[in-house]
């Protein structure tokens, strides 16, 4: 074993620059890999060990419409075995928060009458302030979400917005609220004193909602639950209901998302290092081919030599893998301190931690890598002692060689000599060219992919109604309906002729009785979200992925998850519990929403008030204003004449708001995935070509002699890569605009989007192409500096 040490350390030593390189090479893929290994085991088990510690909510009951008994409700889940139920607690749903004189009227407040400390659902984590049973009269405490977003301390004013006016209340305290901290969410729980709820009440003149939280110590049998729960009250439950699945659904989505899209580009990275070996292994094979017959012929067998390359480079592998664990850590932990952000506490520490998987994937690593390396090297079974020493290469290679037809038309009179040098070089080493086309072409896909994601994120209002929401110019509320009525703005919008269209709308739950002869399918109803609108749904700017939108009060338009779930498309049937009481519409669309995992349905105010005559809870609009309007002039000239009596705003600021986070969580990990592809290209480029350099050096000698200055020589080398490079970068675009956002897709279909809305820039993307091929440029004019350091006469002189 003396002489195969003995062999791979003078390789080792020989090779320095390059061996380093491929070192760095499977240290970037494997940061890429375990990077997202690390994210996936790290963000769920963050969420879910909290969730554990907080006693988090599987399921959140909302009885809102008094269509079943609180008390009742309560009383049942309590007798049940293996179920936790927290206390019946009361709300209100506000219209919005006010704090340092800035309307944040997105926010969905529920204004909760806390029960004492500690709850038996849902245990309120405390981050700054006073811990307490209660909140103090007049003070309040609000979730990380809502105070990290808008910026809000402890000790600082925030003004509740109710029909009749805005009550002042000091933040006493910023909580974790498991069920409510998510990223993304607009809905925030405000945790009050009993007195400061009852006052509450009593300006809303409003019956109170009710929140029941229920735990299970098995979720996976909730829904046996359920069935005995559905036939006590003798029909299905028809109040509102929120599943674990999306109480937690923004807290993984993002993580999935990148982590999902790192690992196939990990993979694709750690395929590139793989050829990268396989080349160099042939390389130096060919290289030491009369070295390698010399071996042989002295007793050295196949096995042994083969084994010089199997240990070259398992140690390669092992000295990158090591740091390549500790630095996806560094990587990982960046990532998930945005996502994860919120349930984050001074005395909680969410830092990414070592575990199992990261280093199993290390081995894995090192085993894929020593077992190519084996693979790769096999080739040197093939040589045969004689014909290497007498040839330096197999003989019928170098007859093959001697009468290529290359030689017979790439001749210097045919082409300026600079072009030929470029041209020889791509020609005559295939597989080096069909690498650097690869690597370009990947890094390619990953920048023009990372951009377009990022920029349709950007300009996410272009393609709102893409993601379920409303494409409307302006949305209002009327927040004090004692002070403006909908009839008074109906009137003054009918009168002005900057008006296009209007609309009004509202919500309720729906609840759809399932079929349980479809398969796999063990639950017997499922909640669903309903939009009601008065007007038209397409002056609203909402689109559907098949169909259309309802038109009258018999039609209804589902999201995608409804109609997997119920096995439904166009032209299908549908009945719907509203109220207590069923419907039976025609299916006229099916649309995708990021909003409630697209557990949601869109009918007209008409299906409503067929059971219901009276039904007119709808105080929030729609409005569009003609071509040529200033919107936000329009805006203006509303908060100016009404006040606090309606919120109003314009499309884009609602956009901005919801949606800013979601491009700062993405844009450090795509970028960065970026610029260690563009890492990749460089060192990829810089080795193949120092190694096609050292080959071919008689040639660039000679080149030297008949007066080509060193210069030429090396703008003629990184020329032709250049080309070659953009070649691959433009076929890196094609992958990256229409094969890598298929990956969004399979992401994002389980949260209510299947088709992924993105905005193609071509200036950007076009601007993205070239970097690849700049990055190998570089990369090849780095290492043609061998030929700056060597004379003439001695390049001639080498064998």
């Amino acid at each position: 074993m003396s002489p195969v040490w003995i062999l791979s350390k003078s390789s080792l030593r020989k090779k320095k620059i390059q061996n380093f390189f491929i070192t760095l090479i499977i240290l970037l893929s494997a940061v890429l890999l375990m990077t997202a290994v690390a994210i996936i085991s790290n963000s769920g088990g963050a969420y879910l060990n909290m969730h554990e510690r907080l006693q988090g909510a599987h399921q959140i009951l909302k009885i809102e419409n008094g269509l079943h008994d609180p008390e009742e409700v309560q009383h049942w889940w309590k007798q049940q075995q293996g179920v936790t139920v927290s206390e019946s607690m009361p709300y209100h749903n506000v219209s919005g928060i006010m704090h340092e004189g800035q309307d944040h009227s997105n926010v969905a407040a529920m204004m909760i009458n806390t029960p004492p400390k500690p709850s038996a659902v849902d245990e309120l984590l405390f981050d700054q302030g006073q811990i307490t049973s209660i909140p103090n009269e007049g003070t309040v405490w609000i979730p990380t979400t809502l105070a990290r977003s808008k910026d809000i301390q402890v000790g600082d004013s925030i003004g509740v917005k109710t029909k009749n006016g805005v009550i002042d209340y000091k933040v006493s305290a910023v909580v974790v609220d498991i069920s409510y901290s998510a990223p993304f969410t607009t809905t925030s729980r405000i945790w009050m004193s009993p007195d400061d709820y009852r006052e509450v009440s009593s300006k809303l003149d409003e019956v109170d909602k009710t929140m029941i939280s229920l735990r299970y110590s098995d979720y996976s049998q909730s829904q046996t639950y359920w069935e005995s729960f559905e036939k006590s009250l003798g029909t299905p439950y028809l109040e509102g209901k929120s599943e674990f699945d999306s109480l937690s659904s923004f807290y993984l989505v993002t993580n999935k998302l990148i982590a999902f899209v790192m690992i196939f580009l990990s993979v694709v990275m750690i395929a590139i290092a793989l050829y990268t070996i396989y080349f160099t292994i042939s390389d130096e094979i060919i290289s030491s081919y009369k070295t390698i017959g010399i071996l042989s012929s002295i007793g050295l067998t196949s096995r042994k030599i083969i084994s010089v390359y199997v240990i070259q480079y398992g140690l390669l592998a092992c000295l990158s893998v090591v740091p390549a664990v500790l630095l996806s850590y560094a990587f990982s932990d960046r990532i998930m301190d945005s996502s994860v952000s919120h349930l984050k506490t001074a005395n909680i520490d969410m830092s990414v931690s070592s575990t199992d998987w990261s280093w199993l994937m290390a081995a894995l690593i090192i085993f894929v890598i020593v077992a190519s390396s084996w693979l790769f090297a096999s080739k040197a079974r093939k040589v045969e002692p004689v014909q290497a020493i007498r040839y330096g290469g197999a003989e019928h290679a170098v007859a093959r060689k001697a009468a290529s037809p290359a030689r017979a038309w790439l001749r210097f009179e045919q082409f300026p000599a600079s072009l030929v040098i470029g041209m020889r070089g791509l020609i005559k080493n295939v597989r080096a060219s069909s690498l650097m086309v690869l690597i370009s072409g990947m890094t390619s896909a990953v920048l023009v992919f990372g951009f377009l994601f990022i920029y349709s994120i950007m300009s996410i209002g272009q393609t709102i109604s893409h993601w379920g929401y409303d494409g409307s110019d302006i949305s209002m509320k009327i927040d004090k309906p004692a002070e403006l009525s909908y009839e008074q703005l109906r009137s003054q919008f009918n009168l002005d002729e900057r008006v296009a269209n209007f609309s009004r709308f509202g919500d309720m739950n729906g609840i759809v009785a399932l079929n349980k002869n479809l398969q796999n399918d063990s639950e017997t109803s499922m909640g669903v979200y309903l939009t009601v609108l008065e007007g038209d749904y397409n002056e609203t700017g909402v689109v559907n992925l098949k169909g259309r939108n309802p038109m009258n009060g018999d039609e209804i338009a589902i999201g995608v998850n409804v109609a997997k779930k119920l096995q439904k498309e166009v032209g299908d049937s549908i009945e719907i519990f509203v109220q207590g009481k069923p419907i039976s519409m025609e299916i006229t669309g099916i649309y995708q929403a990021i909003a409630n995992m697209s557990n949601s349905a869109r009918l007209k105010v008409e299906a409503i008030q067929k059971i219901q005559p009276d039904y007119n809870n709808m105080e929030s609009m729609f409005l569009n204003v003609k071509e040529g309007v200033s919107i936000d002039g329009f805006v203006s000239e509303l908060q100016t004449k009404y006040g606090t009596a309606l919120w109003v705003a314009t499309q884009s600021t609602l956009v901005d708001e919801v949606f800013s986070e979601a491009i700062n969580v993405l844009l450090v990990p795509l970028g960065g995935m970026g610029f260690l592809f563009i890492a990749v290209t460089f060192i990829i480029i810089y080795s193949v070509c120092r190694i096609n350099i050292k080959k071919e050096s008689r040639t660039y000698g000679i080149f030297k002699t008949i007066g080509m200055t060193s210069a030429k020589i090396r703008l003629s080398i990184t020329t032709g890569i250049f080309v070659l490079s953009l070649i691959g970068g433009l076929l890196g675009l094609l992958v990256g605009v229409f094969a890598l956002p298929q990956l969004l897709n399979m992401v994002l279909s389980n949260y209510g989007i299947v088709e992924v809305p993105l905005v193609i820039n071509a200036a950007g993307i076009g601007l993205m192409v070239p970097i690849s091929a700049v990055a190998a440029a570089c990369g090849a004019w780095a290492a043609s500096r061998l030929i700056l350091r060597t004379s003439p006469r001695i390049l001639t002189t080498e064998a």
